[in-house]
């Protein structure tokens, strides 16, 4: 099976450097032209499904994407990690960002992909199209790629609406 995944397109907190989290911030104009922008750039590939963050820059993006081309089901596992108390704040230290401990922690994000890459375990589609989070994209990218060690967060940052492409194979 192929995997498509794409991060959301810009928000205005993207441009504010606002750490967004699970704060559902919607996209701005901008967020949409590059959702539609993909749209075209991904036409030629037929999706079994679409899975998203139920959170409005990540639903909207998918809705964008797929029309009505194929069904999109929400899956809370895919939702960008808790940015606790930070959230809407701007976030200059990384350090900062994950010593609160009010933020998710790094095992807690890891094995929600985890758990979102089982629940499709055994589907018989071709290729489907996952929307979601810089975050929670980085944990779905180490996971798949069978990384050892913990999740590189400072660097491989997908672009609002970047996507890459996977074949997958399961366990994980």
């Amino acid at each position: 099976m192929e995997i498509v995944i794409v991060r959301h397109g810009e928000t205005d907190w993207n441009i504010g450097k606002q750490l967004m989290g699970q704060k559902d911030i919607p996209l701005n104009e901008h967020g949409r032209e590059q959702a539609e922008i993909l749209r075209q750039k991904l036409s030629g590939m037929k999706f079994d499904r679409c899975y998203t963050s139920p959170l409005a820059r990540a639903k909207e993006t998918a809705e964008i994407i797929c029309g009505s081309k194929c069904k999109i089901i929400c899956d809370d596992n895919l939702k960008e990690r808790s940015g606790g108390r930070l959230e809407g704040k701007v976030i200059n230290n990384w350090g900062d960002y994950q010593s609160d401990i009010t933020v998710e922690t790094d095992a807690e994000i890891l094995e929600r992909a985890r758990k979102f890459l089982e629940s499709i375990k055994g589907v018989d589609f071709e290729r489907i199209l996952v929307v979601s989070h810089n975050g929670l994209l980085k944990n779905l990218r180490h996971l798949i790629l069978r990384k050892s060690g913990p999740v590189d967060y400072a660097s491989g940052n997908l672009v609002n609406c970047d996507f890459e492409v996977y074949d997958i194979g399961h366990p994980y």
